[in-house]
């Protein structure tokens, strides 16, 4: 005999795939004529971006660029010279099922360079950086919450669980044409721009997510004529941006992560001729997702009181959105140099962070490293460079429990710093967020059929049987035991929970 299975769809949240690729780099460079000689390599780096995220079938495709810039030292003087050059690239990943409609959290990590002076105008290169990726669909699993039968005892659970409403990825840019400030000498070209985008504010209506950010962006310039030095500037530019998300409404918890895809600048001129403008405009990638609470009934056990039970199932697990978190930590370091004295700094940045997260005694705990760059001048006027990782730890406030998961992203903001006896005293902005999903594990019924050949055996004759439980024994095994109503079992004995209170006598309906 057949039993009618009533189920509930349930719009979870499922990873096809979370791996990292790696891509290597060898190049054989030789100088442009416009360039001086090598004396002295300070610096080299390799700096990937991803400029499209696309998915056909079972395959994730990611394509982009990366550029590899050379700080060095020309024989003809104190003067940092610079040179880079760039190469695209294109990856294709296999998945482990077709994702159509799917969130791509795509991003780049350097794992190590090599550069190599072979003459004073030819570079050997060889590295690797990775891509790293997380694809998640919206699956669409199935729980079974009720089994219709008279004879059917059936033990079942309720959880809140977070479904995905929506969610969509879309790129925008912001322009702006910043002015150098009077003090700071006209550019003749820019060596590095760094930048990151910070979400201040987000509000949702129907299909739509309102966001209020801003970006921030760091040149490292070279100014013009024949010693030109190296000038650091830095602004931030606020912005509004309204992001497509169907099914999003305003009692959804939504998840909004910026991620820059890329700067492109120009140098303009002012009406004296003197280059004194940036004309910029920052692509930004953006993520929406969207999750609404609801309420899931799950059948976990069953027994028939008249005949056996063959039940199909396995076990599932579902990943829930629980919380968003976010925080701004100024992290402070010292760094010291053994080989020489800081005279002057030229520009400080951040190459790498990374973070992991774990939830614990009502807190988020996150732990990680950063690295910090320093391009300085000892006490001779000579540039050098070092660098140094630095780890980090903080804690953020936490309401979930149960099995969680935690994923954590960080990005370094602003740095300031200040010259000590041994190196550097610096202060590093740390932009930490963490997303904490909760797992439930479920048994996935698929089938429930009674064995009509083999009913119940019951004595006719009694009604009642007498059972000594123990304190804090289920109530539900008791009456499977038996194969009577488990609520029966309750009411004959005065019980209101799941669980015996008391060590002692149980009468037994039957």
């Amino acid at each position: 005999m057949d039993y009618m299975l009533e189920r509930e769809k349930i719009a979870a949240a499922e990873t096809v795939y979370d791996g990292c690729q790696e891509q290597p780099v060898d190049l054989d460079v030789n100088l442009p004529d416009y360039c001086p000689d090598i004396q002295r390599i300070l610096k080299c780096q390799i700096y990937p971006k991803i400029s499209s995220r696309s998915i056909a079938g079972d395959r994730l495709m990611l394509d982009g660029s990366y550029n590899v810039k050379i700080f060095y030292l020309a024989p003809e003087g104190n003067n940092v010279r610079f040179f880079e050059t760039n190469d695209s690239y294109s990856v294709e990943i296999a998945l482990k099922q077709q994702a159509d409609n799917a969130l791509i959290f795509a991003s780049p990590r350097v794992e190590y360079v090599n550069c190599r002076a072979s003459g004073p105008r030819r570079l050997n290169v060889h590295g690797s950086f990775s891509l790293c990726a997380r694809v998640v669909t919206a699956g669409q699993d199935e729980a079974v919450s009720n089994i219709a039968g008279d004879d059917v005892e059936q033990l079942k659970t309720t959880a809140n669980i977070s479904e995905i409403a929506g969610f969509s990825q879309q790129q925008f840019s912001v322009d702006e044409v910043l002015e150098l400030g009077k003090e700071k000498p006209a550019a003749d070209s820019i060596v590095r721009v760094q930048a990151f985008a910070e979400l201040q504010d987000c509000k949702v209506t129907a299909g739509k997510a309102m966001t209020k950010g801003e970006v921030y962006v760091k040149f490292l310039y070279l100014s013009t004529g024949e010693t030109g030095s190296l000038e650091t500037m830095e602004y931030s530019i606020p912005f509004t941006q309204m992001l497509d998300c169907d099914g999003v409404t305003e009692d959804c918890l939504c998840s909004v992560h910026f991620m820059v895809a890329g700067v492109e600048t120009q140098i303009k001129s002012d009406y004296s001729g003197d280059s004194t403008y940036f004309d910029t405009q920052v692509k930004i990638h953006a993520t929406v997702e969207a999750y609404r609470k609801t309420e899931v009934t799950f059948v976990n056990d069953a027994f028939s009181k008249l005949y056996d039970l063959n039940i199909t199932a396995k076990q599932k697990t579902i990943e829930s959105l629980s919380e968003s978190a976010s925080d701004t930590l100024v992290h402070r370091s010292e760094i010291g140099v053994e080989d020489h004295t800081v005279s002057k700094v030229i520009d400080v940045w951040s190459e790498m962070a990374n973070a992991a997260a774990s939830v614990e005694s009502s807190k988020i705990t996150m732990k990680g490293k950063y690295s910090l760059c320093v391009l300085a001048q000892d006490e001779k006027g000579l540039p050098f460079y070092f660098e140094r990782l630095i780890d980090f730890e903080h804690q953020i406030p936490s309401s979930s429990t149960g099995d969680l998961k935690c994923t954590a992203n960080v990005i370094t903001g602003g740095i300031s710093y200040r010259i000590v006896d041994k190196g550097l005293e610096v202060k590093t902005e740390l932009h930490i967020s963490a997303e904490v999903m909760q797992r439930i594990t479920y048994k996935a019924i698929t089938e429930v059929t009674a064995d009509e050949t083999k009913p119940v055996a019951r004595d006719a004759s009694t009604s009642l049987c007498l059972y000594y439980a123990d304190a804090g024994e289920s109530v539900w095994n008791i009456a499977r035991e038996y194969r009577t109503s488990v609520e029966a079992v309750r009411t004959e004995n005065g019980i209101s929970g799941a669980v015996v209170e008391n060590q002692g006598m149980l009468m037994i309906p039957m």
